[in-house]
């Protein structure tokens, strides 16, 4: 919900940015600056302020949805020789939602399973979200034990996101793999709490 926010709200601060350069250039090369090129400055900083306004608070809003209360699905297995071990760090490679790629993070939990990209429909209603990474064999309904095709028909028994739970949803990809649990500050300054999950090649060891 968020992420699709964030992406527009950069370009449009830039934009501001352009109109006060144009404007300082405009101004630098007046001896006597119109009255209302001061207005346009208390404008431009005034749009300003309110949009980072809304940027901080939807930064602060999707750190909340990415952190969790770190219980895990019953009979989901430890990875026994995870290559990133509990309390170890590493750098997040990937880039599911804003802030995370590029952020150094602490492993709170390594388990090996299948994880599964899917596409699913909120139970909350509009447009199905594709791709989202990674729901694990453990948070899907009576899934059977072994891993499932892609193309499968699956209900989801996962609240990462709001509108997942109980939600039908089409398997898109599955590995095999550890996944982990992960605590981690983004980019953009907020603390993530039991994130979860990363799979192990999203993630790289701290040179």
């Amino acid at each position: 919900m968020y992420e699709k926010y964030l992406e527009d709200i950069n370009p449009l601060l830039n934009r501001l940015n352009a109109a006060e350069n144009q404007l300082d250039a405009k101004v630098k090369n007046q001896s006597n600056p119109e009255p209302i090129a001061e207005e346009i400055y208390g404008w431009i900083n005034e749009v300003r302020s309110k949009i980072t306004v809304v940027k901080e608070t939807m930064e602060s809003q999707l750190a909340d949805t990415m952190s969790s209360s770190g219980e895990v699905p019953e009979g989901l297995a430890t990875a026994e020789n995870p290559k990133y071990e509990i309390g170890s760090q590493a750098i997040i490679e990937a880039d599911h939602m804003p802030g995370m790629k590029g952020a150094l993070a602490t492993i709170k939990g390594a388990y090996d399973t299948t994880a599964y990209s899917v596409t699913y429909y909120p139970t909350t209603g509009g447009e199905p979200v594709k791709d989202h990474k990674w729901v694990i064999h453990e948070e899907l309904e009576n899934p059977g034990e072994e891993p499932l095709e892609p193309g499968t028909e699956v209900t989801l028994n996962a609240d990462h996101m709001e509108g997942m739970n109980g939600a039908t949803a089409i398997i898109e990809s599955a590995v095999d793999t550890t996944v982990y649990m992960l605590d981690f500050t983004t980019t953009y300054g907020e603390k993530v709490e039991n994130h979860k999950w990363i799979t192990e090649s999203e993630l790289k060891s701290i040179e």
